[in-house]
């Protein structure tokens, strides 16, 4: 089974639409959070993910905006984006836990639970290997790596709107149950 994983779009659907057309096929397809922006609402965005049964969940930004940190906006959201469009974030958890063919995955936003951004080569990622899961998947930093920790495989996809260096284009990320090895794919290296 293969498992295509994005997250940070921050409601850039040109971004996402590439991803989608530049994906190899794969069986499910995860969200690590911050789909659309605390600031920034994009119902084409939504619908994409939605169109393709994207699992989400929501990130930070998702939080302020529907958390109550932005009342503001999300009352301009309200008038200007159908009900459907925001529930399927507004009703997203904060991770999910799956079992695909029998491979135990975890899919947060900021790793370990708290609000901190883990970044290739960071101590905090031994931390990962006393996790029940055999896969973790975040996002955050917007910085794609796959590490392994103990037999945990951590997958961090970047961001395919909004790289941070050393990325110069946007990244998501793939992972076969099978082989239990994720692969960072850089947007037009197909």
């Amino acid at each position: 089974m293969r498992i295509g994983i994005v997250s940070d779009i921050h409601a850039d659907a040109d971004a996402l639409a590439r991803v989608f057309d530049e994906m190899p096929a794969v069986d499910e397809i995860l969200c690590a959070g911050d789909a659309v922006s605390e600031y920034e609402f994009c119902s084409e965005t939504v619908a994409l993910l939605a169109e393709r049964g994207v699992h989400c969940i929501q990130g930070n930004h998702e939080a302020v905006l529907f958390g109550g940190g932005n009342p503001n906006f999300l009352d301009k959201c309200r008038r200007e984006h159908s009900a459907e469009s925001l529930a399927f974030l507004a009703d997203a958890p904060a991770t999910r836990e799956f079992d695909f063919a029998g491979v135990r995955v975890l899919l947060t936003h900021t790793g370990l639970g708290e609000d901190e951004y883990i970044r290739p080569g960071s101590p905090r990622l031994r931390a990962f290997a006393t996790l029940p899961y055999d896969m973790v998947c975040f996002g955050h930093t917007h910085v794609p790596f796959v590490h392994q920790a103990g037999n945990v495989t951590v997958i961090n996809p970047g961001s395919c709107s909004q790289p941070r260096p050393p990325e110069r284009t946007g990244t998501y990320a793939t992972f076969d149950t099978e082989t239990r090895q994720g692969v960072i794919h850089r947007l037009g290296e197909r």
